[in-house]
């Protein structure tokens, strides 16, 4: 029987870094700006999280068309926190400038509290994975105003070591896989259906199976010998070194498939939304599939057809 294990951390800020934001986690997530700002005492912290404000930079409570920023949230792997923030504020400012506004970013906790933050205006977007925006679409008041794409289009991709001898999905039978969670579509779902279509039952297939939580450490465990196969997004496998890349060797890619979404309410028409809209596609055409996190600022106009078929195909058993 195929024992499904949580992956073993092995990312340094994992093993220090979590252990100290996850006492000052509140329900108001972490917001930052050039440095992290929590809402908690920030006394006694090290050296890398220098600056950090003893207040939130905005009040959650106060009229959302009132406030002085344009807040956006986020759930970012934990070994990835500090070089998001690092790449994602300065683009961020950028998109929000002629909205008189400053930019802020939010990370949630999960993407369940992100879409109940997008949908009690507690923050004007968010981006989430395009599984969690299909099981909440119908039920919350939210809705889709931008979808992440890749060029080449986004797959889900099956990754030994360049020096494995598997070339096939055949081949990759008892070995030990790591998928990035059981609620991602491309870093689950999908290769659950690319096993099924060659009729392969992936509980019985691998010797075990793995929740790595991130692609990064999905690459960490793979190199360490600690997977013998990985599952990646293909954009961010391009986003990789080239050194990192050429240590490994795909065997096997999906189809394609829609990236995640920004979302934002629809109780109420956001006075920014155009604005914002607007400035993300004007990026979108600036971005270079190499650079790290370029994803988030490739997009374009959402597709609801595309979403209904994925829903029928990954929600309702088809």
């Amino acid at each position: 029987m195929t024992i499904r294990t949580s992956a073993d951390k092995t990312s340094i800020f994992v093993g220090v870094a979590f252990i100290l934001l996850a006492s000052i986690i509140g329900t108001g997530g972490f917001l930052w700006k050039t440095f992290v700002e929590y809402t908690s005492n920030s006394s006694n912290l090290p050296d890398v999280f220098s600056g950090i404000s003893a207040q939130a930079p905005y009040n959650s409570a106060n009229d959302p068309d009132n406030r002085d920023e344009v807040v956006f949230s986020f759930t970012v792997p934990r070994g990835d926190l500090v070089k998001f923030l690092e790449l994602m504020q300065p683009t961020l400012d950028e998109i929000v400038e002629k909205t008189g506004k400053a930019a802020k970013i939010d990370i949630s906790t999960s993407e369940y509290e992100l879409i109940n933050k997008v949908e009690g205006r507690l923050v004007d977007f968010g981006s989430i994975d395009i599984m969690s925006y299909l099981a909440a679409r119908k039920e919350k008041k939210i809705k889709a105003i931008l979808e992440r794409f890749s060029d080449p289009p986004k797959r889900t991709l099956f990754v030994v070591k360049a020096d494995s001898p598997a070339r096939t999905m055949a081949d990759i039978k008892g070995y030990r896989i790591a998928y990035r969670g059981n609620d991602s579509l491309s870093g689950y779902q999908i290769p659950l259906k690319e096993l099924a279509k060659l009729g392969y039952d992936h509980a019985s297939f691998f010797k075990q199976e793995y929740y790595s939580e991130n692609y990064s450490d999905s690459i960490l465990g793979l190199q360490n010998d600690q997977y013998d196969c990985i599952i990646l997004s293909s954009n961010f496998f391009l986003e990789q070194a080239e050194s990192t890349r050429k240590s490994m060797r795909i065997i096997h890619e999906s189809h394609e498939m829609p990236g995640g979404v920004y979302i934002t309410s629809s109780k109420d028409r956001n006075p920014y939304e155009q604005i914002i809209v607007g400035n993300f596609m004007k990026k979108s055409g600036q971005q270079q599939n190499s650079e790290m996190f370029s994803g988030m600022f490739k997009t374009r106009r959402p597709n609801e057809q595309t979403y209904d078929m994925l829903e029928q195909e990954y929600l309702n058993g088809q």
